[in-house]
């Protein structure tokens, strides 16, 4: 039997089975399997709902290209709103800044888009403008997403390409950033800031275990927020650690450890010392030791519209004796 004689729905369910390359090359082997791969929308459908199911296929086939835009007043975006809160940011001292590491992750010393964005949580969560916010993006926007990332694509060629076919590619394509490109936040503050929380301690050479990061323009969606990491125990402070723990023991067991993410537009992602807590460290380096890496949940954050995802993860009161290192983090889309 000829290819040219096999019906449409064989030819989708055979290629459900391959990845987003061999698709590709598979459009190159005729004309009948390229009009389908390259000309054909509902093939690329057909296999968004079969890779990621019923929910996903509404929510980026039809729902947030359908639902409208969600107003800045209820995403407490309007320039009112903007102005109060870089007042607010603009009355910490900038030597007192360093004590809210909150601040030091979102990069507010220069940029204060992370704090704008921190602030219409906390509003929105507190004093809520709607019940209900949707997820929306334009057909401009994911436009411009494409061709802001790919500069080989134009707005004549880009036009040319299925919409499914993007939607699918997005959908697949990885959302990581390596942990050589994580920034390390330096909290140290100026001597004269004697309170200061984050004063330099005797031996200590090096900053506490603190980094940050951001994800550039991220679709709407439910992301779950993987990190793969490594945990090690640094001796060369194992002494000055007992130290400590000898002077006061609740030290030991009192380990500050708290990870958070958030989204320009949507929800906040937290974990604490609750659970990433000093058992949450033993218990792990028991189980894999200082040389192999693991995957460690977050948890989950959800975005209404394009955003920027801003994340942070810091280690206190720890003496620099016990570490936490990163291969990546990564987002992966959920229903």
């Amino acid at each position: 039997m000829l290819i040219d004689d096999l019906p449409c729905h064989i030819l989708y369910h055979l290629c459900k089975y391959l990845s987003f390359i061999d698709i590709i090359n598979t459009s190159q082997t005729c004309k009948r399997l390229y009009i389908l791969i390259e000309k054909d929308d509902y093939f690329w459908m057909i296999l968004i709902k079969n890779h990621f199911g019923r929910k996903l296929y509404q929510r980026y086939v039809y729902e947030i290209f359908q639902n409208r835009k969600n107003s800045n007043y209820a995403l407490y975006h309007t320039e009112k709103d903007k102005q109060k809160f870089e007042k607010r940011l603009r009355k910490h001292e900038a030597k007192n800044v360093c004590s809210f590491w909150l601040l030091n992750m979102l990069n507010c010393k220069d940029n204060s888009d992370g704090y704008i964005a921190y602030n219409s949580i906390v509003n929105q969560n507190l004093h809520p403008r709607t019940n209900e916010i949707k997820m929306s993006l334009t057909m401009e926007e994911f436009i411009e997403y494409y061709l802001n990332k790919t500069k080989s694509l134009t707005k004549k060629n880009i036009s040319q390409i299925s919409l499914c076919k993007l939607i699918y590619f997005y959908l697949i394509e990885s959302k990581r950033i390596l942990g050589v490109d994580m920034f390390g936040i330096y909290l140290r503050c100026s001597k004269d800031h004697l309170s200061c929380t984050n004063a330099i301690t005797a031996n200590q050479e090096y900053d506490s275990n603190s980094s940050t990061g951001k994800f550039k323009s991220i679709l709407p969606g439910v992301y779950e927020i993987i990190c793969r990491i490594k945990l090690d125990k640094n001796d060369k402070y194992l002494t000055y650690y007992n130290q400590q723990c000898s002077k006061d023991y609740s030290i030991k067991k009192s380990v500050e450890r708290y990870f958070y993410a958030l989204a320009d537009h949507g929800l906040d992602c937290e974990r604490d010392r609750k659970t990433l807590n000093y058992d949450w460290f033993e218990s792990n380096y028991l189980l894999y030791g200082n040389t192999n890496w693991f995957n460690e949940t977050m948890g989950k954050i959800k975005v209404f519209e394009l955003s920027d995802i801003y994340f942070g993860f810091t280690i206190k009161r720890e003496f620099c004796y016990r570490n936490v290192l990163f291969d990546y983090i990564e987002l992966n889309i959920v229903e």
